[in-house]
């Protein structure tokens, strides 16, 4: 680890949504307490059978929710999150840093306390007008709930000292909605856990199975082709890709890291049909020496080179993610080159970089 600059305090509190889900959000944190040993993690609540087990060895502090007998239903607790989290200050540390998607960002501090939120994306479910999966009656409590809540959102938005986007996506959002500028650091991928190594027979998916993910495409994609198709993950979507798949399409469900990290390996290319604020796994592609089959939307834009490290389709059809393929197929990037290129997102990228955002908000060198 880099030496902590003198600017910053040493004294340093963590803060997070929920600690019960196995995402790019909880790896944020799990970095975030290896940059700063000893921080204790503030969070709503924390089901340790739901997140990762490395949790199990920090020091995680809960609020009043987690006495509520909730896991998987926890989203529609919604009310009474601002309620947990201001119970949970305000906290007296030098420094505090919220990783927040919609509710840690509020969180009380001292006045000595200098406040940064990492923000993943401004609360979607408030100003996103995607309804998604959501029945209707969820959607019409949601915007009863949205007439109370967007206000105190922004209200709370504003107190922090500084914010800190994921991508520049996202900083244009946050600059919307919240009328403040954020630098962006990108978020750490284990770039170490992979090795370079030659394209094979096989396209591969790693994703939540939801509609908006649009894994259909691939998987008419490959069905139609005749390729050879891995798709990992699962969710609501999985009944109706089972329909629509082909012989070539295998579906694993969930799996372990180290199966998930062979067949990035294994794979001819790594396909991403839907739009991310961010998106880790193409870079966990590149970082295996495969290139990426991307729609040209979202943190894709910023983090895949087009004919370098992969190929973009910008009509979210079956037609134009084939022909992407062809052009994707075609980079004569070698597997080592591609690494290189995804080493520009490593956990050592993310921590040089967000202490020298710290240090400049903190020392007011801007």
């Amino acid at each position: 680890m880099n030496p902590r600059p003198s600017a910053l305090p040493t004294d340093v509190v963590l803060v997070h949504d929920y600690l019960n889900q196995r995402g790019g959000a909880e790896r944020v944190v799990l970095e975030l307490a290896a940059m700063f040993p000893g921080a204790p993690i503030y969070t709503s609540l924390y089901r340790p059978g739901s997140t990762f087990p490395e949790f199990r060895a920090l020091d995680v502090r809960t609020s009043f929710m987690d006495r509520l007998p909730v896991d998987r239903r926890f989203r529609a607790l919604l009310p009474l999150y601002p309620a947990a989290f201001r119970s949970l200050g305000p906290i007296d540390a030098g420094l505090v840093i919220s990783s927040s998607s919609g509710w840690a960002h509020a969180v009380r501090t001292t006045p000595r306390a200098f406040h940064a939120v990492y923000c993943y994306t401004p609360a979607r479910w408030l100003y996103e007008t995607r309804v998604g999966d959501r029945t209707i009656g969820s959607a019409v409590a949601l915007a009863l709930a949205s007439r109370y809540l967007r206000p105190w959102d922004r209200r709370a938005a504003s107190h922090p000292d500084l914010y800190i986007a994921i991508s520049e996506l996202v900083r244009a959002r946050i600059r919307e909605r919240y009328g403040r500028d954020a630098p962006v650091v990108y978020p750490p991928v284990d770039t170490e856990r992979f090795r370079p190594t030659p394209r094979g027979e096989r396209l591969l998916v790693v994703s939540r199975l939801l509609p908006y993910k649009r894994v259909d495409l691939v998987v008419e994609a490959a069905t139609r082709a005749g390729i050879g198709l891995d798709v990992v993950g699962v969710g609501p979507a999985l009944d109706d890709l089972r329909r629509r798949a082909g012989p070539t399409v295998h579906f694993h469900g969930r799996l372990p890291d180290e199966e998930i990290t062979q067949l990035f390996q294994r794979c001819r290319a790594f396909c991403l049909p839907g739009s991310e604020d961010f998106g880790i796994t193409p870079i966990e592609a590149n970082a295996a020496g495969k290139p990426v089959v991307a729609f040209a939307g979202g943190g894709a834009l910023e983090t895949i080179d087009e004919g370098v490290t992969g190929a973009f389709f910008a009509e979210a059809s079956v037609e134009g993610l084939l022909e992407a393929l062809a052009r994707c197929d075609a980079i004569i990037s070698t597997p080592a080159e591609i690494a290189a290129q995804a080493r520009r997102f490593s956990a050592t990228a993310f921590r040089e970089r967000l202490t020298r955002v710290l240090h400049a908000a903190i020392t007011n060198d801007v």
